[in-house]
């Protein structure tokens, strides 16, 4: 069982898992997430529900035609519930377990701890498991995505 807490200052918020900063609420995570959610369309799969900031985003984005919000830990959310409504439908599993029989036309993935080289190898797995769930036409999009996708590239360079 995960140990989940938020905490405050002042207007935002900061969640914690087993004592490890995960996740916050600030004006710039709200100008962040919006401009991700606005390039989505159709079909959307988000992992990772969080503060559900992205989810809420999607849910306002006239190209979206539904959310799936997959979430691994109930924590996350019974922690959340204590502060806002929860948006959309969700589901709490993991998002690798998922089968690979509904296809989506968006995916946005949000499960790494932080933007850094250390969660490079989460991103990767991520966007295989990602695709595998794709339309054909469908993108992937991501929290800190165009930072992984750098790091990427720069690796392929050098071998």
């Amino acid at each position: 069982m995960k140990k989940v807490k938020i905490l405050r200052h002042k207007n935002n918020r900061f969640l914690f898992i087993d004592d490890d900063l995960w996740m916050w609420d600030t004006p710039r995570e709200q100008k962040m997430q919006k401009r991700l959610s606005e390039q989505a369309f159709g079909d959307v799969l988000v992992a990772g529900y969080g503060f559900g900031i992205v989810t809420k985003f999607l849910l306002e984005n006239p190209n979206v035609v539904s959310v799936v919000t997959i979430e691994k830990y109930s924590a996350v959310l019974n922690a959340v519930k204590k502060f806002d409504r929860l948006e959309g439908k969700i589901i709490v599993c993991d998002f690798y377990d998922l089968p690979d029989n509904k296809k989506f036309d968006c995916i946005v993935g949000d499960i790494w701890q932080d933007i850094d080289t250390e969660f490079l190898g989460e991103y990767v797995r991520f966007k295989k498991k990602a695709k595998k769930l794709l339309k054909k036409d469908g993108k992937i999009l991501a929290w800190g995505k165009d930072f992984f996708e750098y790091l990427l590239k720069k690796s392929q360079k050098v071998h």
